[in-house]
């Protein structure tokens, strides 16, 4: 079954891959703000931290595995009349998190030792924060795509 909106016609498959790549940045937002608020309580819960540690770093890795078979987004920064110079610049943000993600991730897991506690928190709000702004501006872009190419559709829909 097709969708059509005003522009093209469009697959269930193509909103439901765009659809699950915006709702896993959601997803993965809450879990970074998940974690910044465990690290600000007054206690230091290391083993609750690891086990949120762990479910983030398991969801950031399904979801790249998604997301770099679905789109391109330098190819939708692109389209979206980004300068090239800025197209440029958020591609190596995106590699550099990534290398330095696999860096923290390896880093503080399987546990986060006690002694650890604070180097833990200031790298992980750091990296939350980077994280968190790097998924919302790829579902800004991913929505403004779908927008543009009708996979959201702004109109009346017709199910054909």
């Amino acid at each position: 079954m097709e969708i059509t909106s005003q522009k093209h016609a469009v697959t269930r498959d193509d909103r439901t891959s765009w659809s699950r790549l915006i709702r896993d940045h959601d997803r993965i937002a809450e879990r970074c703000a998940g974690l910044v608020a465990l690290l600000q309580r007054r206690e230091h819960n290391c083993a609750a931290a690891s086990r949120k540690l762990v479910e983030l770093a398991v969801l950031v890795a399904d979801h790249l595995g998604v997301e770099d078979e679905v789109i391109d987004l330098t190819a939708i920064a692109t389209e979206a009349d980004y300068a090239p110079e800025t197209v440029a610049a958020m591609a190596e943000e995106l590699a550099t998190l990534r290398r330095e993600w696999r860096v923290y991730v390896a880093h503080w897991l399987p546990t986060i030792e006690p002694a650890d506690w604070y180097e833990f928190k200031a790298e992980s709000e750091a990296m939350l924060a980077r994280l968190t702004f790097q998924v919302q501006r790829e579902s800004a872009l991913l929505y403004d795509d779908a927008l543009r190419s009708g996979i959201i559709a702004t109109g009346p829909v017709d199910l054909q």
